[in-house]
């Protein structure tokens, strides 16, 4: 399956990685965080995918990688929106994970990721101290949302409006944000 959340935090990958444990899974992530120590460490031997955003080439590796996984059992786990929201809410997503899905059959597995950003707000380097009043970082895990028979257009919105339904207030997408990006 393909899990897809929305992205708020740094947070938000140890926490995906503390739910799903030992669970047969790949990450895709921005060729940026091989960079960062530690993390970009635990990527590479993780097996994880890396995807260079600016590189049509890596594009097409990852998209090809990334089918194999699927085809081969593995689940993985995408953040549509290719990017941390700056101010919490749930913005576009980017149709690369749907058409991924879908070349395989694979559904669709919706995760909307709770409070993430009070955890790790984007201007600290280190999580926050933890205080009674800050919430805890929860993720809650959808229904499957099937990929047969549907456009790229409907599963990507499906998908975006079952994680946006399951946020917190302060988390929504603004009524402006538009469903999906090209």
């Amino acid at each position: 399956a393909m899990y897809a959340g929305n992205h708020c935090s740094w947070m938000d990958i140890p926490s995906v990685g503390r739910v799903f444990g030992f669970l047969n899974y790949k990450m895709i992530a921005k060729a940026e965080l091989l960079k960062v120590p530690i993390l970009g460490r635990a990527i590479q031997v993780g097996g994880h995918l890396a995807l260079d955003r600016t590189n049509r080439r890596s594009q097409m590796k990852i998209y090809k990688d990334a089918v194999q996984y699927l085809k081969d059992g593995v689940n993985l786990v995408t953040f549509p929106e290719g990017t941390r929201s700056k101010n919490s809410r749930m913005g576009s997503f980017k149709k690369g994970a749907f058409k991924m899905a879908q070349a395989v059959g694979a559904p669709v597995v919706p995760m909307a990721i709770h409070y993430a950003d009070k955890v790790q707000p984007a201007e600290y380097a280190f999580p926050a101290k933890m205080a009674r009043s800050r919430p805890k970082a929860v993720i809650k895990i959808g229904k499957p949302i099937l990929t047969e028979g549907k456009s790229d257009d409907d599963l990507l919105e499906e998908v975006w409006r079952a994680i946006a339904d399951d946020l917190p207030e302060s988390q929504k997408p603004s009524k402006d944000t538009p469903i999906g990006v090209k």
